[in-house]
């Protein structure tokens, strides 16, 4: 290897060292299987000009027999190999890509849409959204998860040789009455402090319901937005945080580092273009973080399935605003996300739906 290494030119090494050493420290004390070998190479590259590099990557080395005698006595035996892990990943991501596209344009064909407006997030190409029938464009959008959640299956049996049922639940049985619970949970706080603050920022809504869309949308909110929230919760909380969850790292880093990751393609939806990315990273980050943590507490998905389906549904037909990324036919609509009180509520919720969860969920079973 060190010879091979040796024979790339340092017109690439060095811009590789430059760019592998910062992922790799960041992973370095979350993700320690994968920051340390990144944080060696980048070093090396790095130490053929800079003596710091030489330095850091003899210090490096140096532990790196005791990382990894602990990284054997950490890890849980049944703890994939972390190949496996990333050759999963590959296949997941990919089999979406390609696949949601491909079912995207297929359908936007069949209902005559202009895919480009669909992913575009310009104010002149949401409006133009708008005036579409809400359930066709939003059964073009949902209909891409379908790839997702069928990949994240299949690479749980095939690259990690898993029972499927093992990816919702470490239980004999998945618990249907969990999910409800972790609906009502979210539900019934989302519904509390969105009716106090249409209270207090009554000006701020506009009614937008319109029957004649309604029950058409019914059928898609209740088949494919289901499909759409069960697949990011089988890819986020159940295929990466079980890859975090590797036994040596505890409750509150993996949901703040689960959180973190499932904030980042949420970044790219319409209602955050123009706007400042701190609230909505906090927004979506505490989102996770809950979600998260009670996965790890309960070692299941069956409330976070849930309340991921009731924060979309209410979007969907309760309240949203005019640039989301999903059409709907919502009792009100607000012109944008108000995004601080926005991160405020998310924050807020966090304590409030572990303790209902934790309270109501003990009796489920």
């Amino acid at each position: 290897m060190a010879k091979l290494l040796s024979k790339i030119p340092d017109s690439i090494a060095l811009p590789a060292g430059f760019l592998l050493l910062p992922i790799g420290t960041i992973l370095l004390p979350l993700l320690p299987e994968l920051g340390v070998p990144l944080t060696l190479l980048a070093t090396r590259f790095l130490g053929r000009k800079f003596q710091w590099a030489r330095r850091f990557n003899t210090w490096v080395d140096n532990k790196w027999s005791n990382l990894r005698t602990r990284f054997k006595s950490g890890r849980r035996a049944d703890h994939p190999k972390l190949f496996k892990w990333i050759l999963g990943t590959l296949f997941i991501v990919t089999t979406w890509q390609v696949l949601g596209l491909a079912l995207t344009f297929l359908l936007a064909s069949f209902f005559d849409l202009d895919v480009d407006l669909l992913f575009s997030t310009a104010d002149e190409d949401l409006a133009a959204i708008r005036a579409l029938p809400a359930w066709s464009s939003a059964a073009t959008i949902l209909i891409s998860f379908l790839p997702l959640f069928i990949a994240t299956l299949l690479a749980y049996r095939i690259f990690l040789k898993k029972d499927i049922k093992s990816l919702f639940t470490s239980r004999n049985k998945y618990s249907y009455k969990r999910t409800w619970i972790g609906f009502a949970s979210l539900a019934l706080i989302s519904i509390a402090f969105g009716s106090l603050d249409l209270i207090l920022n009554w000006d701020s809504y506009t009614f937008s319901f319109k029957a004649s869309a309604f029950l058409p949308y019914l059928l898609i909110a209740f088949t494919l937005l289901p499909i759409q929230t069960t697949a990011e919760e089988l890819f986020f909380r159940g295929w990466i945080q079980r890859w975090l969850d590797n036994g040596k790292k505890k409750q509150w880093s993996i949901s703040i580092l689960s959180g973190a990751i499932f904030s980042l393609p949420h970044l790219a939806n319409p209602e955050v273009a123009g706007n400042e990315l701190f609230f909505p990273i906090i927004s979506y980050g505490a989102t996770g973080f809950m979600l998260a943590w009670v996965t790890y507490r309960d070692q299941s998905l069956e409330l976070a399935i849930g309340a991921h389906f009731a924060n979309n549904l209410l979007a969907a037909l309760l309240v949203s605003s005019q640039d989301s990324a999903l059409p709907s036919v919502s009792l009100l609509s607000v012109p944008e996300v108000p995004w601080g009180p926005a991160a405020l509520f998310s924050v807020i919720m966090i304590p409030i739906f572990i303790w209902l969860t934790n309270r109501w969920g003990a009796k489920a079973y």
